[in-house]
């Protein structure tokens, strides 16, 4: 019996009646929501597992036909490229390691998705974990910006950002953007299949509620990808729900109203989310966001073939761009910031040409399975709430977290697992 019917003879079983492998999946897919978005070395600890226990499952079995998957090949092929590069980079030895670590994401979102579909239960568990762990962040979140304190003592060490959780690190808004729309699909589903006027009471409030929480922690970025997100949900609610657009229009009309209320009261929040992305934007180059952009250009036509090499944007710009790392410096950095802060301009100034081509044709599958997969299984609104999730991501025109860091790429990649699996599993039918 191969893998995959092991698996499913499983899945039906009570917890204690089944094998010890499949306890321990579902045991490993309980804690994978916590793992990953609590702490960095969690985070890792859980991908490497994931991807160990997936490469001997599928080297026993001699089946990789997991893996063979358009996206899963394309992002392998970003590795392989950047590892056929690397030999140009000004840290050879470091690019290449960098270029192979890189692959073991889309491995590891590619078990997971596996996973989901040969086992829907665990997808399942998965998503109702996600969604307390999504609710618990922002609640503590929320008791910080009222308080000052979360629940763990933990302060902000910047006036006008929160942290929730995550203690000194300024990241809360980022993450919980990368997952958010796990936690409305999850809603809307389940809503959906019982009363649609309570569906849409829910998408409209949670959705106001995302932006009050994306406004609050201060992270700009997040708040316009969610902005976006949120904006192809209620496209998507309208287009497929059409007896009740009138009243949705007025839910959210009425949610504005409430968040620009709030936000009144808000100045500091308002400079710092609103002003200040305003004036960033108009006076793009005079800031980091616009300096960042004009380096890896820079670094991009001084090495349009070859790139800089994998993680070598600072090296690089500091060794043999005096120009633009005394800008970094005059802004306050210790000579050029560690990467790019964009996916497409990282990818064309660290990997050239060939690197950025692969890895938009690896975003491009990514979309394609996730819209194709939803209308083929007759969930089409899955398309629309996997590609807001995707879009947190891989929308072009934003400040992104690194390709390569290991504890951003384990929250992206695991967002991309589940818009992946739902798009294979329909909510509606389990």
């Amino acid at each position: 019996m191969s893998t995959p019917q092991l698996v499913r003879a499983n899945q039906d079983r009570p917890f204690l009646q089944m094998n010890w492998i499949n306890r321990l999946l579902i045991m490993g897919i309980f804690l994978l929501p916590i793992m990953v978005l609590i702490r960095r070395v969690p985070a890792e600890l859980s991908v490497g597992l994931t991807v160990l226990i997936a490469l001997f499952v599928a080297f026993r079995h001699r089946d990789f036909s997991w893996m063979l998957k358009d996206w899963v090949l394309a992002s392998g092929g970003v590795s392989l490229v950047l590892l056929f590069l690397s030999p140009f980079s000004v840290n050879p030895a470091y690019s290449a390691l960098s270029a192979i670590l890189a692959f073991r994401w889309p491995i590891y979102a590619a078990a997971l998705v596996w996973l989901f579909f040969s086992m829907p239960r665990s997808l399942k568990l998965f998503e109702r974990v996600m969604l307390f762990v999504i609710g618990f962040i922002v609640v503590d979140t929320f008791i910080q910006y009222i308080f000052g304190v979360d629940l763990f003592g933990g302060t902000s060490p910047n006036p006008t950002r929160l942290t929730g959780p995550f203690g000194a690190h300024m990241l809360v808004g980022s993450f919980i953007d990368r997952v958010w729309f796990i936690g409305l699909a999850v809603v809307w589903f389940a809503l959906i299949k019982r009363n649609q006027v309570w569906a849409l009471i829910a998408i409209a409030a949670l959705s106001a509620v995302g932006a009050l929480f994306m406004f609050l922690t201060g992270e700009r970025a997040a708040l316009l990808t969610y902005l976006l997100g949120a904006g192809v949900v209620v496209i998507g609610v309208l287009i497929y729900v059409p007896r009740w657009r009138l009243q949705l229009m007025g839910l959210i009309m009425l949610a504005m109203l409430l968040i620009v209320g709030v936000a009144v009261t808000q100045k500091e929040m308002v400079g710092r989310s609103i002003d200040s992305t305003i004036s960033t934007i108009h006076h793009l180059d005079q800031n980091v966001y616009g300096l960042n952009f004009m380096t890896a250009w820079a670094e991009f036509k001084a090495n349009p073939w070859t790139g800089v090499g994998a993680r070598q944007f600072k090296e690089y710009c500091d060794s043999t761009m005096p120009t633009y790392s005394e800008k970094y410096t005059s802004m306050g950095y210790q000579g050029a910031v560690l990467h790019p802060h964009n996916f497409y301009t990282g990818m064309l100034a660290e990997g050239g040409i060939l690197a950025f081509s692969v890895f938009v044709v690896m975003v491009f599958f990514l979309f394609k399975q996730v819209i194709r997969g939803s209308f083929i299984i007759g969930a089409p609104m899955h398309a629309y709430f996997g590609s807001a999730l995707l879009l947190t991501t891989f929308w072009p025109a934003q400040s992104t977290m690194e390709y390569f860091n290991g504890w951003t790429a384990a929250v992206i990649w695991t967002g991309i697992a589940w818009a992946i699996a739902r798009s294979r599993v329909s909510a509606l039918s389990n």
